[in-house]
């Protein structure tokens, strides 16, 4: 009987004839006229990848393991589509055009699927709600890649104000990765994605009531894209804080957008690595979590600091106006009692004049004449005799 791996591979066999007998889905597939798209980009060189759906676990992050590699045409399928607002192109959910942040470039991922796959299959998976986020994150016989790409944006609305509001994006996958693997895909064999938006109100490219309408959607080869820049990146410099950005040369005239070639290892959610911006706003985004974990506890225990802090300056506060009060009485009784011995200084000129007074001798009375005492007869006495 055969083994397990062989049977696999049979069936993998079998699948592939039978794609290859169907009636392969265009390049581009309109879901909705000038406002959403389905892109299917052919990646020539990148191996197709096969679910081990015996075995294969059902959240993603954990199904690295059970993906086989097929030496079999492969492609991305790209969802475009036009934001309600009518200002801004997504592709897979993630705003292309213009940028939401020009500092931090949209990490892209997308499905990757036969080369062959045909209409009707596509049409299937399309309403399965597969493009619209509908399974992230659990395992499906699609295998979910990360993009590494290559963002140019004639008359991009970002680097300046147009009056001929007519921006074209064209972009290019440099790299693909799966899971902890990664490749580089070679530049020759890629084609280039053309999107061109026109503002359907034919104003300025900054008008608040810019109307975006996709009305072009092309794939060409990199020859026919790069006619006035270069298509390959030039020797990578090193990035350090000494940077702000850590800017791509040479992309504009100055100014956003900053990066052209958008390489996973070089950015995260924070920017470019190793750039200054990039260390602050991690530092501002670990204290803003701090703040999410214990900001409740940490108000708390501020506001009961504070409270006790509070009341021991409202006691001393009190303790010195009675203090001070009961001072002020004793003041009040001793200024008029003399107990402490102050005054306005009355008392001492008081005790001075009486000094000035006991010195003075006042002068000798004159002498009173003497006086004859006179002697009383006793006449009846006098007559006995």
């Amino acid at each position: 009987m055969p083994s397990p791996s062989v049977l696999f591979f049979a069936g993998l066999e079998l699948l592939t004839l039978a794609a290859a007998a169907a009636t392969s889905a265009p390049h581009i597939t309109w879901l909705e006229s000038q406002r959403s798209a389905i892109v299917k980009l052919d990646t020539p060189g990148y191996p197709l990848w096969i679910m081990d759906k015996a075995r294969a676990p059902i959240l993603y992050k954990d199904a690295e393991p059970f993906y086989v590699e097929a030496k079999l045409p492969s492609a991305l399928l790209l969802n475009l589509t036009i934001s309600p607002d009518k200002k801004t192109l997504f592709l897979n959910h993630q705003a292309i055009l213009p940028l939401a942040d020009s500092n931090v470039p949209p990490m892209i991922e997308a499905y990757q699927v036969p080369a062959n796959i045909s209409k009707d299959h596509l049409a299937q998976i399309t309403e399965a709600g597969l493009l619209n986020r509908k399974w992230e994150g659990l395992t499906l016989g699609f295998r979910y890649l990360a993009l590494d790409y290559d963002r140019l944006v004639w008359s991009d609305p970002a680097s300046k104000s147009y009056i001929n509001n007519v921006p074209v994006l064209k972009l290019r996958v440099l790299g693909l990765g799966a899971h902890s693997r990664s490749d580089v895909l070679k530049m020759e064999k890629q084609m280039v994605l053309h999107v061109t938006l026109t503002d359907t109100k034919h104003g300025k490219s900054d008008a608040p009531d810019l109307a975006y309408a996709i009305t072009d959607i092309r794939l060409k080869s990199w020859e026919d894209t790069y006619d006035y820049v270069g298509a390959v990146e030039g020797k990578e410099r090193l990035c350090t804080k000494s940077s702000w950005r850590c800017e791509d040369v040479g992309l504009y005239s100055g100014g956003a957008p900053w990066y052209r070639y958008i390489w996973r290892e070089r950015f995260d959610q924070f920017g470019r690595v190793g750039s200054g911006r990039h260390a602050w706003a991690r530092k501002i985004h670990v204290l803003s979590k701090i703040w999410e974990d214990a900001g409740a506890s940490m108000v708390m225990s501020w506001l009961i600091l504070m409270g006790a802090v509070l009341f021991v300056w409202i006691i001393v506060v009190v303790v010195k106006k009675v203090r001070g009060s009961r001072e002020r009485t004793i003041r009040g009784l001793a200024e008029e009692d003399r107990l402490l011995g102050e005054d306005d200084g009355s008392f001492e000129e008081d005790f001075l004049d009486d000094e000035k007074d006991a010195g003075e001798i006042p002068p000798p009375l004159p002498p009173r004449p003497a006086q004859k005492e006179e002697v009383l007869i006793d006449l009846e006495a006098a007559d006995g005799l």
